[in-house]
C-alpha cells in the first residue's frame, strides 16, 4: 500500500513536470493531454489499491462473522449446559436468555477485527471520492474549448510581448499636456 503511495507520488510529479514543459513548448491543448495520460495511470494504481483493501475487507468480515458464530455457539453450549443442571436437580429445561462468559470473550476478540473493518470501509470511500474528483478534473480538461480557439504557448506569448516592449521603448514619447500635469 505503502508502496502504491509512493509509485503515485512519484508519477504525479513527473506529470506536473512533463505538463509544464508541454505548456511552455507547445500549449495548452497538449499539457492536457499529458495531464489526462498522468491521471488516468493515478486511477489505475488508486483502482488497484481499492481492489486489494476490499478483498482485505472482505477477508475481515468473513473472519468477523465466524467470531460471531463461534459466540453463538458458546451461548448454546451455555443454555444446554445450564439446561443439564437444571434437568438434574428436576426442574424442565429453559432457554437461558444471559449472556454466558463465552459469547463476552468473543465480541472482546471481535472487537479490533470490526475496527479494522470500519476503517477500511472509510478508507474504500476515500478512494472512490478521489477517483470522483480525477474524473471530475479529466472532464473539466477535456472541453472542446482548446479546440475552438487556437492557443499560442507560453513562449510564443513572451517572444510577442518581448518584440512589443522594444516597440513602445522605440516610439519616442509624447509630451504631457498641461492638465496631465496639473492632475498629478
Amino acid at each position: 500500500m505503502i508502496a502504491a503511495a509512493m509509485e503515485s507520488k512519484d508519477h504525479l510529479i513527473g506529470t506536473a513536470a512533463q505538463a509544464v514543459t508541454a505548456l511552455k513548448e507547445k500549449g495548452r491543448e497538449k499539457m492536457n493531454k499529458v495531464l489526462q495520460k498522468g491521471i488516468s495511470g493515478v486511477q489505475s494504481v488508486l483502482s488497484g489499491c481499492r481492489e486489494k483493501m476490499v478483498d482485505v475487507l472482505t477477508s475481515y468480515e468473513k473472519t468477523a462473522n465466524q467470531i460471531d458464530s463461534i459466540g453463538d455457539e458458546f451461548k448454546q453450549i451455555g443454555n444446554s449446559v445450564a439446561n443439564v443442571g437444571r434437568l438434574l436437580t428436576g426442574k424442565g429445561t429453559k432457554e437461558v436468555s444471559d449472556e454466558k462468559e463465552g459469547v463476552a470473550l468473543t465480541r472482546v476478540l471481535n472487537m479490533p477485527v470490526k475496527k479494522h473493518i470500519s476503517a477500511l470501509k472509510k478508507q474504500v470511500e476515500r478512494i472512490d471520492g478521489a477517483v470522483a474528483k480525477l474524473d471530475k478534473v479529466c472532464a473539466g480538461l477535456d472541453t472542446g474549448k482548446d479546440k475552438e480557439k487556437s492557443r499560442v504557448s507560453v513562449k510564443e506569448k513572451l517572444s510577442q510581448m518581448k518584440v512589443k516592449s522594444e516597440q513602445q521603448k522605440k516610439e519616442p514619447e509624447k509630451p504631457k499636456t498641461k492638465s496631465q500635469e496639473e492632475s498629478l
